[in-house]
């Protein structure tokens, strides 16, 4: 599928308005059951992208109810619309969400600076407080300048070069997104 680069650094395929990004993202889903009675849950993305989110719920939340998105590490917050709700077994829901057209999610606030591979459509790392963490959330490297230094043998793993991650033969490993 032929794919090009958009206005935020990212790709995305023709079948596609807007770059999906398949990262972990901490937000918190305010709303009301199919009951009426309200929740509060703590979820994380399965992915996101300007317009929207995927999250997994404890909870079965009605389709077309409003709730609210807060994002905390994104500095994001907003209204948003359950546009499905499909059950994955007891007690596990996949919920996707639709922000307001006013409301688009981006990742230019975000302490967190996930290393995105488009090509894999998948994060592989992310930069965070000048240490770099592997897909595992352990503490692989450090940053010191435009380099990413192995924590255990201090030897270059990744050069930086604007908004881009290289390994040590020139080749990229991914963006930042």
């Amino acid at each position: 599928m032929p794919e090009y680069r958009d206005e935020d650094g990212g790709t995305r395929s023709n079948d596609r308005k807007e770059t999906r990004w398949n990262i972990p993202i901490p937000v918190q889903i305010k709303g009301t059951l199919r009951d009426g009675r309200e929740f509060t849950e703590d979820a994380v993305t399965a992915d996101a992208s300007p317009s929207g989110m995927c999250v997994f719920l404890t909870v079965e939340p009605k389709s077309g109810t409003e709730v609210q998105v807060t994002a905390p590490e994104e500095s994001f917050e907003s209204p948003a619309r359950i546009t499905s709700v499909s059950t994955l077994g007891t007690g596990m829901n996949r919920v996707r969400l639709r922000f307001p057209e006013n409301r688009k999610f981006g990742r230019t606030t975000a302490a967190r600076k996930y290393v995105y591979d488009f090509h894999a459509d998948t994060w592989i790392g992310y930069l965070f407080e000048g240490a770099y963490y592997n897909s595992k959330h352990e503490p692989f490297g450090k940053l010191e300048g435009s380099r990413i230094l192995s924590l255990d043998s201090g030897q270059i793993l990744f050069t930086l070069r604007w908004d881009s991650l290289y390994d040590v033969r020139g080749n990229c490993v991914g963006h930042l997104i």
